[in-house]
């Protein structure tokens, strides 16, 4: 019987690795899209020793991921379960993609009407989001 509760001790102590794994996806998420691990917490309801034990891949973090997945709205339940996750672009990175720049770059080079004005259509949209965006601010 004390050989069983040695080898439990000795499997206890041991690294989880899963635990681990999903902790650094989570981390890796919340740093992705540029939001503080207090903004999240609060926002998914987990309470915050419980987060901060996630985050270090302690405790039972099973009751923790569905909160977080619906937070995120992400409807793959083993998304963070994963080792080749899938981490969401910033800001940064969509504006550096510029659909001008992916469109001009895969544009046949005849000169169609179609693409022209579908071109200034966008950029107009554009630019109303940028102004709606700063309207916003304003008040």
């Amino acid at each position: 019987m004390s050989d069983l509760k040695n080898v439990n001790s000795e499997h206890d102590s041991q690294p989880n690795e899963i635990n681990d794994l999903v902790a650094k996806n989570v981390n890796n998420y919340i740093n992705a899209l540029n939001k503080s691990k207090k903004w999240t917490y609060e926002r998914s309801g987990i309470p915050k020793a419980t987060f901060f034990n996630l985050l270090q891949g302690k405790g039972d973090i099973n009751k923790s991921i569905p909160k977080l997945n619906k937070l995120f709205r992400i409807n793959d339940p083993f998304y963070f379960y994963r080792e080749d996750i899938k981490l969401p672009r910033n800001l940064v990175d969509i504006e550096n993609d510029s659909i001008k720049n992916f469109s001009a770059a895969s544009f046949n080079g005849t000169d169609n009407e179609n693409f022209k004005e579908t071109m200034s259509i966008l950029d107009d949209a554009i630019n109303m989001i940028h102004i709606l965006k700063s309207a916003k601010e304003l008040g």
